[in-house]
């Protein structure tokens, strides 16, 4: 019996390599993070009950896009894995809320976020690790029938339990201060990681660089992070009506994956 397992384990090394067969490359996971202002909460009574009205069309991103992964150049794959459309899972977006995890093959991918059948939102994904992919509305369609999106690394060495992650994707330049020693600076569009450690609540604030150059507070709280969790700052642009600051920020935590994480 053990002559006859063995045989076929060799059978099936052989079948492989002949029929073509290529070791699937490792996964690694991508999550989704829509920012921007909520519309106005509505409701309508109808016969005696209060009911919430939906939202404008458009007002908010998708509530749920379906996800096509094509390899970099465009050829799909004949191995133990097919990487066109490997990846068509929903995720359900909500404004201001990360994402469940999402796994793709850890190789150059070309991602586009489906709704309702149409292609809604494309980008490209490099070779390398967990991403968060932020979006927004694009201010000159100003709503949610269009957007645009950066990249940010979500995990391994870069973003750990115990960091910071800062992520801009405003116009205006961001000072934060930390007690009263830690100081730096986020530039629009950019992204910046630190490590803050196990925290009951460090005195941050945040600031904006207005038109004219003068520094304006944004927000001012106390940070707080408890063991193995990490945070996430994201400072926008107001698209809200009327709102009374050009930018605004949130604050997320979450739990850190183990990292080096398993295969």
């Amino acid at each position: 019996m053990r002559f006859l397992a063995k045989l076929g384990v060799i059978a099936l090394a052989i079948f492989q390599i002949c029929s073509g067969q290529e070791k699937a490359p490792p996964l690694r996971t991508i999550r989704l993070l829509a920012v921007g202002d909520p519309p106005s909460f509505r409701q309508e009574i109808r016969d005696g009950v209060r009911y919430e009205v939906a939202p404008p069309k458009g007002s908010v991103p998708p509530v749920k896009v379906e996800v096509s992964a094509v390899n970099g150049e465009g050829v799909e794959q004949k191995s133990e894995y097919e990487l066109k459309n490997a990846a068509k899972p929903g995720l359900r977006l909500k404004l201001n809320q990360i994402s469940t995890r999402l796994s793709v093959p850890d190789v150059e991918l070309n991602i586009r976020l489906i709704e309702e059948g149409r292609s809604w939102h494309h980008l490209r994904l490099p070779e390398g690790g967990d991403f968060l992919v932020v979006l927004w509305r694009d201010p000159k369609v100003k709503n949610w029938s269009k957007a645009r999106s950066i990249l940010v690394k979500d995990g391994g060495p870069d973003f750990q339990a115990g960091d910071l992650r800062c992520i801009n994707v405003s116009p205006a330049d961001l000072g934060f201060m930390f007690g009263e020693k830690d100081r730096f600076e986020v530039a629009g569009g950019q992204t910046v990681f630190k490590s803050l450690g196990i925290s009951e609540g460090i005195p941050t604030r945040v600031m904006y660089q207005g038109p004219k150059g003068r520094w304006q507070r944004l927000w001012s709280s106390a940070l707080v992070q408890n063991r193995g969790e990490r945070s996430t700052v994201v400072v926008y642009f107001a698209d809200g009506k009327k709102p009374r600051k050009p930018v605004k920020l949130i604050t997320l935590r979450d739990r850190a994956l183990p990292f080096p994480r398993a295969k």
